[in-house]
């Protein structure tokens, strides 16, 4: 028995084809020019059009549960929210500073391929430069794959009989290219050439949190637990 408690760092993330960025430099994530990062050919180590993964904090909702509530539409689905597990407010502390803590979800989007900054004709939207993303299931599966299980805060979500990957990057895994699946059967990634890491992937349920689309670990009645809609099918 391993379970899996592989931390999303950045150059694990860039050998998925996906960019991470720590809470302390979100604020300026889609101001600055030194984080545009114009996607490269398809490879064996990433996508032509790399997923962006931002650590987002945001408000909290202290939601009591609800009864029968209604789906919810999301129209702009350009930053989708993934949590670490079924907890809306919970923040984490970062280890090794006290006095930092990660909020309750990660934030994944797609980046536009081409996108400049200095003429993003509306800076004012965060979400310029991203994306609709067409499956918020698969796109968070790309998250935990990259390691979204994370020592003592959500670890016991694996169960005991998972086996972690080996260490490293994907290109020295000696799992098959274009192995990962969602829980649909859906691989991560189009491109067949693309290796995953491997690590867990909970069952996921789409909700809508403060009008975003929030992917929350969980089974379909996760969401009206939590006091949350179900996000409309459309």
């Amino acid at each position: 028995m391993k379970k899996s408690t592989t931390a999303l760092t950045l150059a694990a993330l860039i050998a998925a084809g996906g960019i991470y960025y720590t809470s302390t430099t979100v604020a300026s994530a889609f101001a600055a020019e030194t984080i545009q990062h114009a996607p490269g050919p398809a490879s064996s180590t990433g996508p032509a059009t790399a997923p962006v993964f931002v650590a987002i904090p945001g408000p909290s909702t202290d939601a009591a549960p609800l009864a029968a509530l209604d789906p919810v539409a999301v129209e702009d689905k350009r930053d989708i929210r993934c949590y670490y597990r079924a907890d809306l407010t919970a923040e984490y502390q970062i280890p090794g500073s006290p006095e930092s803590t990660r909020p309750p979800f990660i934030g994944t989007g797609i980046e536009e391929v081409g996108f400049d900054v200095k003429t993003n004709p509306t800076p004012e939207d965060p979400s310029s430069g991203l994306l609709q993303v067409s499956d918020p299931i698969n796109q968070c599966s790309r998250v935990w794959d990259g390691g979204m299980i994370l020592e003592g805060i959500n670890d016991d979500l694996v169960p005991e009989s998972f086996i972690s990957p080996p260490p490293g990057v994907p290109a020295e895994h000696t799992s098959t290219p274009g192995s990962g699946k969602d829980q649909n059967g859906k691989p991560l990634y189009t491109d067949p050439s693309i290796r995953t890491f491997g690590n867990f992937i909970p069952f996921l349920t789409e909700c809508v949190v403060e009008g975003k689309v929030s992917v929350i670990p969980g089974t379909a009645d996760v969401c009206n637990e939590l006091g949350v809609p179900t996000l409309a099918k459309t």
